[in-house]
């Protein structure tokens, strides 16, 4: 008596192009979407054509300002957000606090402005 794992089952046969064709067709379509590519755009750096080293170079200085960029972002925005649950805290509270709310913001100020003018020289170091 034969079981399920000793039955063989028959393959099914595949609707549709033969492998073959298929990779032509993948081909020729890749070769038209790569023919309408557009030019790469410089850096601000202004790498010269051909010198691909200092083109990366360019592109990662761009990169790095970009960086600094999104750091000083999210500094101000996580800055915000504690000043807003300080203030929240403060409000709610029966005893508040106006002090610590004034001091939080003086620090988180001082230390945002610190972090942006280290981000901003670092850039020009890269």
């Amino acid at each position: 008596m034969k079981t399920l794992a000793t039955v063989a089952v028959p393959k099914k046969r595949r609707h549709g192009l033969s492998r073959v064709y298929q990779a032509l067709c993948l081909g020729l379509f890749s070769m038209a979407a790569q023919a309408q590519l557009p030019t790469p755009v410089n850096p601000t750096n202004g790498a010269p054509n051909g010198n691909y080293l200092s083109f990366m170079q360019g592109w990662t200085g761009d990169a790095v300002d970009y960086i600094a960029l999104a750091i000083s972002g999210a500094g101000f925005l996580w800055i915000g957000w504690i000043l807003l649950s300080k203030f929240n805290e403060a409000r709610v509270s029966n005893d508040p606090d106006w002090g610590s709310v004034g001091l939080t913001a003086v620090i988180a100020g001082v230390l945002l402005a610190i972090v942006s003018f280290f981000l901003n020289e670092a850039t020009g170091i890269i």
